[in-house]
Protein backbone atom coordinates (compact mmCIF):
# COMPACT_ATOMS: atom_id res chain seq x y z
CA UNK A 1 0.00 0.00 0.00
CA UNK A 2 1.13 3.13 -0.93
CA UNK A 3 0.85 7.23 0.35
CA UNK A 4 -1.68 7.88 -2.78
CA UNK A 5 -3.72 4.54 -1.95
CA UNK A 6 -4.14 5.67 2.34
CA UNK A 7 -5.36 8.69 1.72
CA UNK A 8 -7.74 7.87 -1.34
CA UNK A 9 -11.14 6.21 0.31
CA UNK A 10 -11.82 4.72 -2.86
CA UNK A 11 -9.48 2.47 -2.49
CA UNK A 12 -9.79 0.95 0.78
CA UNK A 13 -12.23 0.37 3.22
CA UNK A 14 -11.20 2.05 6.20
CA UNK A 15 -11.18 -0.10 9.80
CA UNK A 16 -12.74 2.57 12.70
CA UNK A 17 -10.37 2.18 15.82
CA UNK A 18 -9.97 4.49 18.97
CA UNK A 19 -7.47 6.28 19.52
CA UNK A 20 -7.00 8.08 22.80
CA UNK A 21 -4.21 11.02 22.76
CA UNK A 22 -2.92 13.10 25.69
CA UNK A 23 -5.30 16.36 25.76
CA UNK A 24 -2.50 18.76 24.95
CA UNK A 25 -2.03 16.61 21.65
CA UNK A 26 -5.71 16.31 21.25
CA UNK A 27 -5.91 19.88 21.61
CA UNK A 28 -3.02 20.49 19.19
CA UNK A 29 -4.79 18.09 16.62
CA UNK A 30 -8.13 19.87 16.62
CA UNK A 31 -6.22 23.24 16.38
CA UNK A 32 -4.20 21.90 12.91
CA UNK A 33 -7.17 20.45 11.75
CA UNK A 34 -9.27 23.52 12.26
CA UNK A 35 -6.62 25.76 10.77
CA UNK A 36 -5.74 23.46 7.76
CA UNK A 37 -9.68 22.41 7.18
CA UNK A 38 -8.04 18.76 7.00
CA UNK A 39 -9.91 16.38 9.06
CA UNK A 40 -8.21 14.54 12.12
CA UNK A 41 -8.28 11.32 10.85
CA UNK A 42 -6.73 11.85 7.79
CA UNK A 43 -3.73 13.15 9.97
CA UNK A 44 -3.53 10.07 12.14
CA UNK A 45 -3.81 7.77 9.27
CA UNK A 46 -0.90 9.91 7.37
CA UNK A 47 1.24 9.54 11.13
CA UNK A 48 0.68 5.83 11.44
CA UNK A 49 1.44 5.17 7.66
CA UNK A 50 4.83 7.17 8.21
CA UNK A 51 5.90 5.47 11.20
CA UNK A 52 5.20 1.96 9.69
CA UNK A 53 7.50 3.31 7.32
CA UNK A 54 9.98 4.58 9.54
CA UNK A 55 10.30 1.66 11.47
CA UNK A 56 10.36 -0.78 8.57
CA UNK A 57 6.71 -2.88 9.09
CA UNK A 58 4.93 -1.34 6.20
CA UNK A 59 3.43 -4.05 4.47
CA UNK A 60 2.12 -4.46 0.89
CA UNK A 61 -1.78 -5.35 1.39
CA UNK A 62 -3.41 -8.26 -0.91
CA UNK A 63 -5.82 -6.94 -2.92
CA UNK A 64 -8.14 -9.50 -1.84
CA UNK A 65 -7.74 -9.01 1.60
CA UNK A 66 -9.24 -5.01 1.30
CA UNK A 67 -12.55 -6.56 0.54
Amino acid sequence: MNAQEIHDPQQLRLEPMLVRLPPPLAAQLRQLARATRIRQSDYLREAVADLLVKYGAAIEVDPEERN
